[in-house]
Parts: structure tokens; sequence; C-alpha cells
């Protein structure tokens, strides 16, 4: 009898694009600005089974990222929201997306992280000056900037240990049916930051949202950013709450 393939990788089943996990974060340069947005539209993107978060205040950061065995080099860009489930405060990404077809299936299959492909443009450095771009087929989407003011140590870098929430919506094709949606839940473990790492002054401006609606998010940047490097282990996922909608 032929041997199946291991149930945790991702369609299509006789040929997945992706490897064993687990999946380490070898290397993640990132540029991350603090914003504050809208508070209607953050409860609209919030997901099923958790509530808005407690400020308004949410996280943009563009990546340059090397995450084996599947994806050696890749860009991401995304939005870190905190939310509450239960009476645990978590984070969420309503935004995200990444230049590499593989990063996209395992976020989106594996975790239901609402990840899109982008155009791949890297986190560039001038001076003390940091740059990223979201952009799709050209079109500048979003862009972030940063300059460097001083040294930082690793506990003045925004992340306080939360687990992250995900919402996967798994579709049925007959519209008279209903679909089925899961809150998936996972910690990333074993977070350092590799060298140096530095705060500076943010800025993050919406161009063409496109079918995003970014733009309803109205961000306005606190002048507070990061950039660091850092390398971090992904787990495998938990569904903590199921049902249809």
């Amino acid at each position: 009898m032929a041997k199946k393939s291991p149930p945790q990788l991702v369609m299509p089943v006789w040929s997945s694009p992706l490897g064993q996990g687990p999946h380490p974060m070898e290397r993640a340069e990132m540029l991350i600005i603090e914003c504050t947005a809208d508070t209607d539209e953050l409860a609209r993107v919030t997901p099923s089974f958790c509530q808005p978060g407690e400020h308004n205040r949410v996280r943009v950061f563009f990546t340059n990222n090397v995450q084996p065995p599947n994806s050696l080099s890749f860009r991401e860009v995304g939005l870190i929201q905190e939310v509450r489930y239960g009476n645990e405060t978590v984070q969420t990404m309503p935004y995200l997306w990444v230049s590499d077809d593989m990063a996209m299936l395992g976020g989106r299959e594996l975790f239901g992280m609402p990840k899109l492909l982008m155009d791949d443009i890297p986190v560039e450095i001038h001076a003390n000056q940091v740059f990223g771009r979201l952009a799709r087929n050209g079109v500048t989407m979003m862009e972030g900037s940063m300059v460097i003011e001083r040294a930082a140590q690793p506990d003045e870098m925004p992340y306080a240990g939360l687990a992250s929430v995900y919402e996967r919506h798994i579709p049925n094709p007959d519209p008279a049916k209903p679909s089925y949606r899961q809150l998936i839940r996972l910690t990333v473990a074993d977070r350092e930051v590799i060298g140096q790492c530095w705060l500076g002054r943010g800025h993050v401006e919406v161009r063409h949202p496109l079918h995003s609606r970014l733009d309803l998010l109205k961000l306005t940047a606190t002048e507070r950013a990061w950039y660091a490097v850092f390398r971090w282990n992904l787990p495998h996922g938990e569904i903590v709450e199921e049902g249809p909608y």
C-alpha cells in the first residue's frame, strides 16, 4: 500500500509545495513603525471570537525574511493589532503580504494568516534611514520609513510575548450551505535579537490601497519606530474556536 502524505502538508495533497515543519525564522530584518488607527475600522477587522483591544495603537512592519525549508528569501509587510480573546490580550495580523508563493500558501492554509502576494521589494538602508514599500504589480500601496536616533536594548523592542490568533475561513463551494471559520492560536518561541537594535522616528503613508481598504484605517505614525534583526521558531498552532458563518 502506498504511503500517504503527512496530513499537515497543504493542498495539493499529492504534490505539496511545502516541506515538513517546523519552519524556523532564521533571520528577519525588520522595520517596525507604531501608528494609531481608526477604532471603528479596527473593530471591523477584529477576528470572530475576539473583541477589539484596549487601545488603537498598531504596528506596521516591513521585513526581509529567511525561513527554510521553503523560503530562503522573501519580503513581508503587515500590520499587528492587539485584541482580546476571553480574558487574554493576544495579537493578530489583519493585513499581511509576502513576495513568495510558498510563504503565502503555508501561512494561509496552515494558520489562517491573511497573506496575499506583493512585489519583491526589500527593506533598504541609506545612512541612518530605513525604508520599506508595499506594492502590487508596480503600484505603491503603502510606504514606511524610519530615522535611526539611538541604540536600544532588546527589552525596548515592541514585543511582549503575546500569543497570536488568526481566523481561518473555509468557504463552502455551495452557496446554499454554510461556510466554516476557525480561530487558530499559536505562540512564537525562542525569539531573540541578532546584533544591535535601534530606536527612532517613523513615518507611514498609504498611497493606493487598491482592494485592501488600508486607507480606512487612517494610519497616523506616533513617530516611535524600531529597526532590528530577529530570529524565532514558528510552532504548530491549535484550533481554539470553530463554527459556521
